[in-house]
């Protein structure tokens, strides 16, 4: 279930300009187009700023756009990522809440990039970390980009290794929302929760009592998964009921002049299961995956 460019495929997590990526929703539904793929979803973190000119531009591209969100949640200061899909977007309880979190995200920024000048004496401003992010969401992606732009960093994954981490001096918590919270958000919104890359997780004992508090699938194919994560996590899902979905978590950089998304899909039966338990949530998960895997 981890094809290039096979017909009926789709990529069930990405990231626009919204968030922290580098493609408007219209380019990453035209790159996800030009791969062949016939659905492709918009999960950015904490925002659904991106999925209505997504869902344009799948009418123009002729491609399925499942409206989605990665809601990023944490227990005992360990981050635990949720994906919502065929979220209703104009939610008020769902609004309410990322409106708040839009407000934090810049009081957290400027928090984290003065602690960067007041620790290390970084030439950083925060008005740097605001151009990083243009229209979208304030992000640690953001301010490590800012550190790049100034020669401080090579990459995002240095910047998150030595300073922007959750163990780094110039971390600083976000207004916390529990995993329970989140699921229960994604679900008063419409929508199907969906644990992300599992294989990220601080704690592998964090999956039991994520199952508990309800989470209806879990991100079993992922770009940074191994192979032998995949297997493992598919029988985790297989044995707790558990939607199997996966995706890129493309955030649009470029590999070999294009970007990742479609570089890890699932069957488009997963979506119609996704839209099924959004729609009517009654549904037997393992029956799902059973012909799921007919196809796959």
């Amino acid at each position: 279930m981890n094809e290039r460019n096979p017909a009926g495929r789709a990529d069930l997590h990405n990231h626009t300009t919204a968030s922290d990526g580098l493609l408007t929703s219209a380019q990453l539904v035209d790159f996800a187009a030009q791969k062949g793929l016939k659905a492709v979803a918009i999960t950015d973190h904490d925002t659904t700023d991106g999925i209505e000119e997504g869902q344009e531009a799948g009418y123009t591209f002729h491609i399925t756009v499942v409206p989605g969100i990665e809601l990023n949640t944490q227990m005992d200061r360990k981050e635990i990522h949720i994906l919502g899909y065929f979220i209703d977007r104009t939610s008020p309880v769902l609004q309410h809440w990322l409106t708040e979190m839009k407000e934090d995200r810049k009081i957290r920024a400027r928090k984290m990039v003065d602690r960067l000048t007041s620790l290390y004496g970084f030439h950083i401003t925060y008005e740097d970390v605001l151009r990083q992010a243009g229209k979208g969401g304030l992000g640690r992606p953001h301010i490590g980009r800012a550190l790049m732009e100034k020669g401080i960093v090579r990459d995002v994954s240095e910047a998150f290794k030595k300073y922007l981490g959750t163990d780094c001096p110039a971390y600083v918590d976000r207004t916390p929302l529990s995993p329970a919270e989140g699921i229960a958000m994604i679900e008063k919104a419409g929508g199907v929760p969906v644990l992300a890359h599992p294989g990220l997780l601080p704690d592998q004992g964090l999956l039991e009592p994520l199952c508990k508090m309800g989470i209806k699938g879990i991100e079993v194919y992922h770009s940074k998964h191994t192979q032998e994560d995949s297997l493992r996590y598919s029988r985790f899902a297989q044995v707790h009921g558990l939607l199997i979905t996966g995706g890129s978590d493309c955030h649009g950089e470029l590999h070999n002049g294009i970007p990742t998304v479609g570089d890890v899909t699932v069957d488009t039966g997963v979506v119609e299961a996704l839209k099924s338990l959004s729609a009517i949530g009654h549904h037997d998960i393992n029956d799902m995956n059973k012909q799921i895997d007919k196809y796959s």
